[in-house]
C-alpha cells in the first residue's frame, strides 16, 4: 500500500460566523461533504468522526479529524471562513504526523511475505481553500487542495448539496487529482444537520488498488460521519 492511497484512506475516512440574514444553504455540522470541506462556517464547538473542532475569534477554528487520529494519524488544523450574503470563503491548513508506519508495516508484510521491506509515510502539511454559493435550497461549491507528503498531491473538486427536507440533504461530489494518487475522485451520499446531532452516509470513488495486495482492489469506500454539535 502506498503512502498516496494511505492518504486517500486518512481523508476520506476534518468560530463564532459573521451573522447575516442571508440563505445558510446546506448545514452538514461539521463543514463537510462527504470527503472535501463544506462552504460553511462552523459556528460552535462540533464533537465528530470527520472533524471535531472549537470555534475561536473572527471566523476561526482549530479542527482535528478523529478518523485520522484512530488510524494512527494525530492531525490538527486552523480554519477560517467567512458567509458574506449567498458567497462562503474557506482556507484551512492542517499538520499530520503519521505514527502507524510499524503497524501498517507488520499487517501488509504477513499478509504478502514476499514483499520484503514496507514503510509508509504519511507526515507533512495540507493546505486548501473553499469557495462557496448559496442558492436558495442549493449550495455549489469548489476546493483546491494541496498536500506535502511523501509524494506530493494536488486535488481540484467541485461539490454540491441540495436541501430537499428538513435539515435532511443530499449531496455529490468530483474532482480530479492532478499530482500524484487517483487521476479521478467522486462521492454522493446523503446528510442530515440538526442543531445537535449530525449524520452523513455515503460513498466514495478513490480508485485504490495496490500492487503489494494481488488481485485486491477497492475503488469504493464507504463514507460515514456522525457528530454533536454544541450550539
Amino acid at each position: 500500500m502506498k503512502s498516496t492511497h494511505l492518504a486517500c484512506v486518512l481523508t476520506a475516512l476534518s468560530s463564532p460566523a459573521f451573522a447575516d440574514a442571508e440563505p445558510e444553504g446546506v448545514r452538514t455540522n461539521t463543514a463537510r461533504l462527504m470527503t472535501t470541506d463544506a462552504a460553511e462556517v462552523i459556528d460552535a464547538p462540533v464533537i465528530g468522526l470527520q472533524r471535531t473542532a472549537i470555534p475561536l475569534f473572527a471566523g476561526l477554528a482549530v479542527d482535528t479529524s478523529l478518523y485520522a487520529d484512530a488510524l494512527l494519524a494525530p492531525n490538527l488544523g486552523l480554519r477560517w471562513a467567512l458567509a458574506a450574503g449567498p458567497h462562503r470563503f474557506v482556507v484551512g491548513a492542517r499538520y499530520t504526523e503519521f505514527v502507524g508506519a510499524s503497524v501498517y508495516s507488520d499487517a501488509v508484510t504477513s499478509r504478502t511475505p514476499a514483499l520484503q521491506s514496507f514503510e509508509p509515510e504519511l507526515s507533512g502539511p495540507s493546505f486548501y481553500g473553499v469557495y462557496g454559493l448559496v442558492l436558495g435550497p442549493l449550495q455549489i461549491q469548489g476546493e483546491a487542495r494541496y498536500g506535502h507528503y511523501t509524494t506530493d498531491y494536488l486535488s481540484f473538486t467541485g461539490g454540491a448539496g441540495l436541501n430537499f427536507a428538513g435539515h435532511w440533504s443530499v449531496v455529490a461530489e468530483a474532482g480530479v487529482r492532478v499530482k500524484g494518487g487517483s487521476a479521478f475522485r467522486a462521492a454522493a451520499g446523503i446528510r442530515y444537520g440538526g442543531d445537535g446531532l449530525g449524520f452523513g452516509l455515503g460513498a466514495a470513488y478513490v480508485d485504490l488498488s495496490d500492487p503489494a495486495l494481488p488481485g485486491e482492489s477497492l475503488p469504493v469506500l464507504p463514507v460515514l460521519d456522525l457528530s454533536w454539535t454544541f450550539r
